[in-house]
């Protein structure tokens, strides 16, 4: 059939023709899209299904830019990652179907948003792992130490006790030593030992091998503080016990070593990681008999809030302990096994002093501000 003459069918004009801006009605006209395959995009369907999280995730963006990104709990930074991917998918399937110019521009501004507000906050919370990080290292665990100086003295206390006594032991006795130290560790006298070990090819000359057993000993020295935390934590005694009988082995075995002349070559080689070993170890038994005392003596303020009272600075002893012990495995797994032939015992020994003095300036030095017990909760809390 044929048109009026002089008539033409015209479209309807667009609703943003007339200068007017385009609107959520405008952006869900029912524009149609026909894929390659005959699959048909509705835009209306498809804006109507995500309106409600796109809106959501404006007004999560919106909030954090008023307040600064690292300031988000969890959760909130949980929920902006996943409203930014279903954004960022959204973007990607309107980019496929449809070349709405209002619809992109919208879902481009929120994915750009959002890739920045994310980076910013990982970025300041990468920062803040490191600022905390450091604050434990260098202010909480040196608080701690100050504020608890009383149960590592009497821990080192009994422990250098033990020490004397095993030496004086030894000699006054030097069959002593014999029936004190466990057999398998008297194949050899000490001098027998020295000179095998001197004349001997050295034991580590990789750094693998080095890694390795310097793994194994960290480990067992770790066994060994936790045990020691654990008998002064559940019984008090078992923890004095313990810190006196580690002691006095350590006395008899010296003793054994200065009786046969050998003493320069015993400090020589227990010196460098025994700087940190022993005091770690030390460390960790103090922190048992303090939470033991919560336990077993709490006082007036009863058991829960005396180990409530203990518990941080306990963590920070123990965690300040398994640091050292691992540094003083990898220096007996390497530096310590060196003999004669490769470090001088002047050397080896100037190097334990260090490490044994940079130790206590780490945990008591000068310039320390004492800190107020932070393990113990605010009054009125439960």
């Amino acid at each position: 059939m044929s048109n009026h003459s002089g008539d033409s069918v015209q479209p309807p004009p667009l609703p943003w023709s007339h200068g007017a801006e385009p609107h959520l009605e405008t952006l869900a006209a029912p524009l149609r899209k026909r894929a390659d395959a005959g699959r048909v995009f509705d835009l209306e369907h498809f804006i109507q299904d995500r309106q409600a999280r796109w809106t959501e995730l404006e007004l999560l963006l919106n909030r954090a830019q008023e307040h600064a990104a690292d300031e988000a709990d969890r959760a909130t930074l949980l929920e902006l990652v996943r409203l930014y991917r279903l954004a960022a998918s959204d973007l990607n399937l309107a980019r496929t179907w449809t070349a709405n110019p209002e619809l992109l521009g919208r879902l481009n501004q929120l994915v750009g948003r959002g890739y920045r507000m994310i980076y910013r906050a990982e970025q300041s919370q990468r920062g803040s792992l490191i600022t905390a990080s450091k604050r434990f290292l260098l202010s909480e665990i040196p608080a701690t130490f100050r504020l608890r100086a009383k149960w590592v003295l009497l821990a080192a206390t009994v422990f250098l006790l033990g020490a004397v006594v095993g030496a004086v032991g030894v000699a006054l006795s030097p069959s002593t030593g014999e029936a004190l130290i466990p057999s398998q560790f008297f194949s050899e006298s000490p001098a027998e030992r020295v000179e095998r070990i001197e004349e001997d090819p050295e034991r580590i000359d990789a750094l693998s091998e080095a890694a390795a057993f310097g793994a194994s000993l960290y480990t067992h020295n770790i066994q060994v503080a936790f045990l020691s935390f654990s008998l002064g934590a559940a019984t008090i005694i078992g923890g004095w016990l313990i810190l006196f009988y580690n002691g006095m082995i350590l006395g008899a075995v010296g003793m054994m070593y200065v009786l046969d002349g050998v003493s320069l070559f015993f400090f020589a080689w227990v010196g460098p990681h025994g700087a940190l070993e022993l005091p770690s170890i030390v460390f960790a038994s103090a922190a048992g008999l303090l939470l033991g005392q919560a336990i077993w003596l709490p006082g007036e303020r009863g058991r829960a809030a005396a180990m409530r009272g203990v518990f941080g600075d306990v963590w920070r002893m123990l965690a300040a302990s398994a640091l050292i012990l691992v540094c003083a495995g990898l220096i007996e797994g390497s530096f310590s096994q060196f003999s004669l032939k490769t470090v001088p015992y002047s050397l080896k020994i100037s190097v334990a002093t260090i490490l044994f003095g940079a130790l206590v300036v780490w945990l008591w030095g000068i310039n320390s501000r004492p800190l107020h017990n932070a393990s113990l909760p605010p009054r009125g809390s439960p």
